[in-house]
């Protein structure tokens, strides 16, 4: 990254602001909104109560700089170098943290919530609000300090945390989606509804932790001290039990999936013998079984949404409370299995820029062995079951829309 040293009217706007801090004569308070510092050098620059909303600040070089109580809301930190910088008490609402480095910063009390920004309609002038939650996502947070801070709704999807510590921070539905916790420090924090989905928190603190709701799919939680925590409604796996392999593909579908198949890879379990395992609770988006060995398998409360069990042995495994939309069945034996609760329905496809297709993928069970399957409070959207064996299917209380060819006595 190439910085340049700032123009003269910010030198001279820095130093009044420093005889302002002093309490010297001629000093002024920093107060500017909206204004480009971006890839200029400012480390160490001393920007207590600086007034600086909406400012850019990309790509600029903030090393070991003091903006204590500092107002920078809305502002645009892409890609600066902020490493041992000090936001304490700062207000951040809506700041844009993306791929920055925040090695060994300072977010102790830092507001880092949703901010209202308010934007113009190019089509009318009109302006509206639109709340924007803080965005950190692949930023550099190693051994950062946000220790009660409050960042309901944060992005920091696959950030680098690293022994980071988030201690009684206020965390509510934020994002640690493939993120990197390793031995990061949680103890105390309000972690209600934030997703986990394909994050590492060996070695993590989570000891007195409210992760009541929270996502926490394909998480090994074996070697975190989830001591006190409050786990109620939580989806995660109280043990870990599958086999070396299998924990490792699960691993690296969760970074295939946190970052779009960028990382990682998408777990195929074609033709594995994986009879018995149980994989509840973990997501299990587009993974591959086809003709695997699955009989008696548990896959409970599992995000299985496009997985692909063509030709599987399905025998009385277990998928209750599953998201099996868009899942692929043709050919599986599911003789004696259960649905119970599960979610068999359509999905819609959107664009890579995710705007919306117009198709919908449905379930397949085309030529599946259905005999004996437990479908009790299921809700099954758009299935052909005609090419289905369904004698003796247990379909009380399922909510069949728009499903067609059901004989449970073939």
């Amino acid at each position: 990254m190439t910085t340049h040293l700032p123009p003269q009217p910010v030198i001279w706007a820095l130093s009044r602001h420093a005889a302002y801090l002093a309490g010297r004569n001629g000093g002024e308070r920093l107060q500017r909104k909206g204004e480009d510092f971006s890839k200029l050098q400012l480390d160490e620059a001393k920007l207590d109560d600086a007034i600086l909303p909406g400012c850019n600040f990309a790509q600029s070089s903030l090393v070991s700089a003091q903006l204590i109580r500092a107002d920078l809301f809305g502002s645009d930190f892409t890609r600066a170098d902020l490493t041992r910088t000090v936001f304490d008490r700062a207000d951040l609402r809506g700041a844009n943290f993306v791929l920055a480095t925040l090695r060994q910063t300072s977010f102790r009390q830092t507001d880092l919530r949703p901010g209202q920004i308010m934007r113009v309609d190019g089509a009318d002038g009109q302006e509206s609000g639109q709340s924007v939650p803080v965005n950190m996502s692949g930023a550099n947070l190693e051994e950062a300090n946000l220790k009660n801070a409050q960042m309901d709704q944060a992005n920091l999807s696959n950030a680098n945390a690293v022994g980071a510590t988030f201690a009684a921070a206020a965390m509510f539905a934020v994002n640690l989606t493939g993120a990197d916790l390793t031995n990061a420090d949680f103890s105390g924090a309000k972690l209600k509804g934030t997703t986990f989905v394909g994050a590492r928190l060996e070695g993590a603190r989570l000891t007195g932790a409210d992760l009541r709701g929270a996502n926490l799919r394909s998480v090994d939680l074996s070697q975190c001290d989830t001591t006190g925590a409050n786990m109620m409604g939580a989806i995660y796996r109280a043990e870990s039990h599958l086999p070396h392999n299998v924990e490792a593909r699960l691993a690296a579908h969760g970074r295939w999936i946190a970052s779009n198949g960028a990382e990682g890879e998408r777990a195929v379990f074609t033709g594995m013998r994986l009879q018995g395992l149980d994989f509840s609770s973990c997501d299990l988006r587009a993974a591959v079984f086809h003709d695997a060995h699955l009989a008696g398998a548990l896959f409970s409360r599992s995000q299985l949404m496009f997985a692909s069990f063509i030709g599987a042995d399905l025998r009385k495994a277990v998928f209750d409370q599953a998201d099996c939309g868009g899942s692929n069945l043709s050919g599986a034996n599911l003789a004696g299995t259960m649905f119970r609760g599960t979610r068999l329905v359509g999905v819609p496809i959107y664009s890579a820029t995710n705007k919306p297709t117009g198709r919908v993928v449905f379930p397949r069970f085309d030529n599946a062995d259905m005999g004996g399957c437990d479908l009790r409070g299921a809700v099954v959207e758009g299935v052909d079951f005609t090419s289905c064996k369904m004698a003796k299917a247990n379909l009380a209380g399922a909510d069949l829309r728009n499903c067609t060819g059901i004989n449970t006595r073939r």
